[in-house]
């Protein structure tokens, strides 16, 4: 081509030519077809798996490169896709790698990376594992069961739980040495109340339904979440003023978390206040993260995306929020239409996005659904939302159901057979742990420095 017919293309043509990255054919998607969903799901996933394997630190199993929550971010969402789709391709690899980054104590602290977590990071890896128990997932024969994995990270965080300032909640970093300790976020607790809220509904078990409401009752006395200001959900409050102020940036998974956590509450409790609370959240998320310009109807992560300044961690968080939609939709069925219509749309807007191709990988994803065109935007986060949008709409029409201890009895909290005197052993919560449990006795009362050493000691 001569260079006079290269300066007649338009800036964005010459830029993907340049970098040999053409656009593909649209993947054609059906919204309220479960075979169409899933075989643009399959098409999304296998660049995602690709950058998986690129991007292991050292061959680590569960590791990534400079992070590590977002593979256990991953395989929460490809055991969804695999639930709602039946597609088993990288099941034995999810399971051995979810299971491998569990650590030496089952309980996703291991040592090697203890040192700098935050509890978001703890808290993915916890949403991962009942994942594993309410998708029916199969266990690891000799290994804990994905519900006690869950009830470990659980343990560990509430075990954290301070009210030393601001009344309550967890802090965003586990150590006094991280910069950002004294912030409360909403995802640390709010991820904690979603987990509560789902052990409580898998197992039947009244003591993390009351942690999650103690949770959710500090989370709105806080400045976290704010129902006068049409349930604001800021992004932080910070100890160092008592809680009195708060970070206002505006993320999805903020909303999307207390929403799924509400959602599992009403279905498990039938009291009406976490129906309203689900509501109030949903539809607050539903006007800011489907924008006017985009005709309501495509899911953006509008503090980022227009000009492309979403970090590693942004660019993942519409395909969470929007699983957790689904989930919301699904255990409390009056927000099933306003979920599918903007779900639907999203997955017909996934299909025109994901048409990048470079350096041999096909069928890449971009940061905006939006736009019916792929933005240069490339990796495994990407391609993880997209794939999270997909497998929403997927959750909405499969009959596959969230699985509880009684439909999937296999993932009951279980000993180790390797001797009592083994500090790896996880202890099962018995009966007699239900209502009033030492958990909250402990917890919510005095000694908060004792409850955090012995609950660490349980596990």
């Amino acid at each position: 081509m001569r260079w006079g017919s290269v300066l007649s293309l338009s800036g964005a043509a010459l830029v993907l030519l340049l970098q040999g990255q053409l656009a593909l054919s649209v993947i054609q998607i059906d919204p309220t077809s479960i075979d169409s969903l899933t075989e643009a799901g399959v098409t999304i996933t296998e660049p995602m798996w690709e950058f998986y394997l690129q991007n292991q630190t050292e061959g680590i199993p569960g590791k990534l490169t400079d992070t590590w929550y977002v593979a256990g971010a991953m395989f929460m969402t490809m055991m969804q896709f695999w639930h709602v789709s039946g597609y088993d391709k990288h099941n034995d690899v999810v399971s051995h790698d979810l299971m491998f980054q569990a650590g030496e104590n089952y309980n996703y602290f291991d040592s090697n990376y203890s040192q700098w977590l935050g509890n978001d990071d703890q808290m993915f890896w916890g949403l991962a594992a009942i994942t594993a128990s309410e998708t029916g997932f199969p266990e690891i024969e000799g290994k804990p069961t994905w519900t006690s994995l869950a009830r470990a990270v659980f343990t560990m965080q509430i075990g954290r739980w301070d009210t030393d300032e601001c009344d309550g909640g967890i802090t965003w970093q586990i150590h006094p040495w991280q910069a950002g300790y004294t912030l409360r976020n909403s995802i640390s607790n709010g991820g904690l109340f979603q987990l509560a809220a789902r052990l409580g509904r898998f197992t039947r078990n009244d003591t993390y339904i009351e942690a999650a409401e103690k949770i959710w009752d500090w989370s709105e006395d806080s400045p976290l979440i704010t129902p006068k200001r049409n349930w604001f959900v800021a992004d932080s409050t910070s100890g160092d003023n008592n809680c009195r102020d708060s970070g206002d940036m505006q993320w999805s998974y903020n909303y999307g978390t207390y929403l799924a956590g509400a959602a599992y509450m009403y279905n498990q409790t039938e009291d009406a206040k976490w129906r309203k609370r689900a509501e109030g959240l949903l539809g607050r998320l539903t006007t800011d993260f489907f924008p006017k310009q985009y005709d309501h109807k495509v899911f953006s992560e509008y503090a980022c995306e227009p000009r492309q300044t979403c970090d590693r961690n942004m660019l993942n968080f519409k395909g969470w929020s929007a699983q957790w939609m689904a989930m919301a939709a699904n255990l409390v069925p009056e927000l099933r239409p306003q979920v599918e219509s903007k779900m639907q749309s999203s997955a017909v807007a996934i299909g025109t996005s994901c048409v990048g191709e470079s350096e041999g990988m096909k069928n890449l994803c971009g940061s905006r659904w939006w736009g019916a065109k792929w933005d240069g935007i490339k990796g495994l986060e990407v391609q993880q939302a997209a794939l999270g949008g997909i497998t929403a709409n997927l959750m909405l029409l499969s009959s596959a159901e969230t699985k509880t201890i009684e439909t999937n009895p296999d993932a009951d909290e279980k000993y180790l057979d390797t001797g009592d005197d083994d500090d790896t052993v996880l202890q099962k919560i018995s009966t007699g742990d239900r209502v009033g449990s030492w958990i909250l006795t402990v917890l919510w009362g005095s000694g908060i420095v004792a409850a955090g050493w012995w609950l660490i000691k349980q596990q």
